[in-house]
């Protein structure tokens, strides 16, 4: 049985066959083995948790009225914004089910190549982010630590040299964050569907 006629029977089948699926247990199975509808559900996920974070962004600039702060998270707010804007879009054009009249190698790739661009691009957009996101936390933790005003917490050059120390060492630790969770989160289900289009590949 070829890989297209499985794909097929993964999304759903007629008649006879269909009765005899209709169990709680065997549509999990089939749903769990659907790369695709993976990838969707995962992205739904971080949808989510992108919104939240948003959230207790624009909390944190209403609540603590502090200019380089609120600066810095509207920067971090605004990146947000674009990647959410992004992932929505992936979201949208992911179709588990795919059309019969679509080729299935073809839409196969053209998935795993989106997906694939998007996780890199935001991974080295988040690089200039994550510099802004660590000062600004420093800043307001250390404002709202020693009671003082942004200058005169800051106005010492051994807390600009801390700075500097904390935005060379968090840098690279969030961006190695950042890769492991996105392949926490959809390298698995990449990987299954780059198999599914080698052995497609390998059947034409």
């Amino acid at each position: 049985m070829s890989i297209e006629q499985d794909w097929k029977q993964l999304d759903g089948q007629e008649n006879d066959e269909l009765s005899s699926m209709l169990t709680l247990s065997k549509i999990s199975y089939l749903h769990s083995h659907n790369p695709l509808q993976k990838l969707k559900t995962n992205l739904l996920i971080n949808i989510i948790w992108g919104v939240l974070n948003c959230t207790g962004y624009f909390i944190i600039i209403i609540t603590f009225p502090i200019l380089q702060v609120q600066i810095g998270f509207a920067i971090i707010i605004i990146f947000s914004g674009w990647t959410l804007y992004k992932a929505l879009l992936q979201y949208r054009s992911i179709q588990p089910n795919i059309s019969a009249n679509i080729a299935l190698l073809d839409e196969l790739k053209r998935q795993h190549q989106s997906f694939t661009e998007m996780i890199r691009t935001q991974l080295k957009v988040a690089l200039f982010i994550y510099p802004i996101s660590a000062a600004a936390g420093f800043m307001l933790g250390g404002v709202v630590g020693s009671g003082k005003s942004v200058q005169a917490f800051m106005q010492k050059p051994v807390i600009w040299i801390i700075l500097l120390v904390i935005v060379v060492i968090l840098t690279p630790l969030c961006h190695l964050l950042a890769r492991w969770m996105l392949r926490y989160s959809f390298g698995k289900h990449l990987d299954t569907l780059q198999e599914k289009i080698t052995e497609l590949e390998t059947e034409k």
